[in-house]
């Protein structure tokens, strides 16, 4: 149940709800276009930031997920057709972009994926398909 509700627009409807869940987790929701339904929900261990959660296209459903380690981003999986199955998954190393992991017709497996150096340009692709290692580009 809520621990705290917070009315930003005056409305009377509440656009933000934090709440406790099991294994000292915090989670607070946010009505980001005040439909009252949540498109935003942060989830913190103490006071950490561990995930946050969107829908971007306000169907009521989450389409891109972002994971913290120590405050800085280390996963995104998106999924921007908005058919409930990732499309691209980014790994951040340092809080930098290192690796964009591409399934482009969610077969389930990577069909690309794009390598980063630390000043976050491209430094080579890997075209993937079904029974091969993967050819570097």
């Amino acid at each position: 149940s809520p621990i705290a509700l917070h009315h930003r627009n005056g409305d009377g409807r509440s656009v933000e709800w934090t709440c406790t869940v099991p294994g000292n987790e915090t989670r607070v929701t946010l009505d980001t276009n005040n439909d009252s339904r949540p498109d935003v929900i942060k989830t913190y261990r103490k006071s950490d930031l561990v995930k946050i959660e969107r829908d971007r296209n306000f169907d009521g459903r989450i389409d891109l997920f972002e994971e913290y380690q120590h405050g800085q981003l280390v996963r995104m999986v998106r999924d921007d057709n908005f058919d409930g199955k990732p499309d691209t998954i980014n790994t951040y190393r340092q809080g930098k972009l290192a690796i964009v992991e591409h399934d482009p017709d969610e077969c389930g497996s990577v069909d690309r994926a794009d390598y980063y150096d630390d000043n976050g340009k491209l430094i080579r692709s890997e075209v993937r398909k079904p029974g091969q290692a993967g050819k570097a580009r």
